[in-house]
């Protein structure tokens, strides 16, 4: 059964999320791109929930109203990720495509861009309350998967909460290293060999996970880029989609049930 549920957060302010009950195996808490609650997220959860698993995808924009939907933050966000790599650092030239947008447009600008860190502090509390939410269900063991910037998202809170089972599909490290020595259960690392911007911090990673003594599985996919996991992304690449979900499926399993 899938349902548009609601649940409050820590400021008494209601975020919606897409709930699928699969089981009461555990529950996972699925956690979107950059872009939301896209069909691809609600996906997921339908997909875990088949294995058995009772699913939670929350809105993380919701509390913003329909201004942050998939399509208008794809139409903001695109025209900043299609920025030549030799241009990136020239602010003059990304000033000129700011200037570009109208007003909407600034504010998914400043929200996700400018205001980044204080945007992912409030999405990590939302988070948090979700996985009350599904404490409330009398589930006993949970799980987090994350996409993007949702896999940052997913290995962040990882260590805050304790979570049995994490998998990150191409998402940023803790943003302390040392916060890995928090992590309660194992985590299954999905990157891509095409991703420097990600890539560049799995060396540490990897040396802190052994350090403090905690279970690792990861692969890297050669000759993906990132989201390469995105049905009908730009970059897709559906043997390596597949091979990515059928270790995210036995890795659940194992942890899991």
């Amino acid at each position: 059964m899938e349902e548009k549920v609601r649940y409050k957060s820590f400021d008494g302010k209601e975020v919606e999320a897409f709930l699928v009950k699969g089981g009461d195996k555990a529950g996972i808490i699925v956690i979107s791109e950059i872009w939301g609650l896209t069909q691809f997220i609600q996906n997921v959860a339908r997909r875990l929930a088949s294995l058995g698993y009772t699913s939670l995808a929350p809105n993380l924009y919701s509390r913003e109203g329909d201004l942050f939907s998939p399509e208008n933050i794809s139409g903001v966000m695109r025209r900043f990720f299609s920025i030549p790599p030799e241009k990136r650092g020239d602010q003059e030239f990304i000033s000129r495509i700011v200037a570009e947008l109208n007003e909407r447009e600034k504010r998914i600008y400043e929200t996700l861009v400018v205001n980044r860190a204080s945007t992912e502090d409030r999405m990590l509390k939302d988070l948090e309350h979700g996985y009350n939410y599904l404490k409330s269900m009398g589930i006993s063991k949970y799980g987090v998967i994350g996409f993007c910037m949702g896999g940052g998202l997913s290995f962040q809170l990882s260590t805050q909460l304790p979570f049995d089972a994490t998998v990150v599909y191409y998402g940023r490290n803790p943003r302390s290293i040392e916060d890995i020595s928090r992590l309660k259960g194992p985590v299954l690392g999905i990157y891509a060999g095409e991703d420097s911007a990600i890539n560049h911090g799995v060396p540490d990673m990897v040396r802190a996970m052994f350090q403090y003594g905690k279970e690792l599985e990861m692969k890297i996919y050669p000759k993906t880029y990132h989201a390469f996991a995105t049905e009908g992304g730009p970059v897709y690449n559906e043997a390596a989609a597949k091979d990515a979900w059928d270790r995210t499926v036995r890795f659940f399993t194992r942890i899991l049930g």
